[in-house]
């Protein structure tokens, strides 16, 4: 059985707009990166570098152009049949700008979410009432969406994330535009669960000291390819630079 819970290899993806003056963008260019199982991985770039790309990709929103990707053992198709439904029940995706229906309550939210994967009766409600305790939104369980802070509407997505026990999580940006005490308990709450769990999480995220406190390894990822992958300290020794936020403009400003 492989260490490994994501493999991506010589993945490229390349977007087409426009219809009489067609514009190619290439977003991703033969990417190739491993991710262990259990570990907390940060995949950090510049805007447009292809993070989100790659995380759309990997969690089954879009299809690669060529290259192969691997999760859990099995390798993503580019149709949707019955073993690709069940590697996508074994995964689940959280975004820094969650959209949920505005007025349905906290509890409707989860609940309805929670029934999407199949969880019913007693069940759900033993989900749903578990997930509030642990991302502590008791007291918001009855308030409507529309009426919650953006820190709350934030620890009810990573809630909504959890409601089908995924092996493996994808955080898009999940503490941007937060105030620096709200992330910090976003953070903390990420940590506690990884801990509990021991799940694999892939974070892409704009915030180096997120990454230093988080990350067991990082990929930079610049221009649609990968540029480095390692632990902090080997990254900052590759660069001679002091911390992750050195190596980011070490990397950002390379050709």
């Amino acid at each position: 059985m492989s260490e490994y819970a994501i493999t991506v290899d010589s993945v490229s993806k390349t977007f087409t707009r426009g219809f009489w003056r067609k514009k190619h963008t290439e977003a991703l260019r033969s990417v190739s990166l491993q991710i262990k199982k259990g570990e907390i991985f940060g995949l950090l770039g510049p805007n447009g570098a292809g993070k989100t790309t790659l995380l759309n990709i990997l969690s089954t929103q879009l299809t690669a152009d060529s290259g192969e990707v691997l999760i859990l053992g099995r390798r993503l198709g580019r149709s949707v049949g019955r073993g690709q439904y069940a590697l996508k029940c074994r995964m689940n995706m959280c975004s820094g700008n969650p959209n949920f229906p505005w007025s349905l309550t906290v509890r409707e939210t989860l609940k309805f979410y929670a029934m999407l994967y199949g969880l019913g009766g007693s069940r759900c409600e033993r989900t749903v009432d578990s997930y509030i305790g642990m991302l502590e939104l008791d007291e918001f369980s009855d308030r409507r969406y529309d009426s919650l802070s953006t820190g709350t509407k934030q620890r009810l997505a990573l809630a909504k994330s959890l409601l089908n026990d995924p092996e493996i999580l994808f955080l898009d940006e999940p503490t941007i535009g937060l105030d620096p005490d709200i992330a910090r308990k976003i953070r903390s709450l990420i940590l506690d669960i990884h801990k509990r769990r021991h799940i694999t999480i892939l974070i892409t995220t704009h915030y180096m000291r997120e990454a230093e406190d988080m990350c067991e390894r990082v990929a930079f990822i610049k221009g649609g390819t990968i540029r480095a992958v390692g632990t902090a300290e080997e990254l900052q020794a590759m660069t001679h630079t002091d911390d992750l936020e050195g190596v980011f403009l070490e990397f950002a400003g390379s050709q």
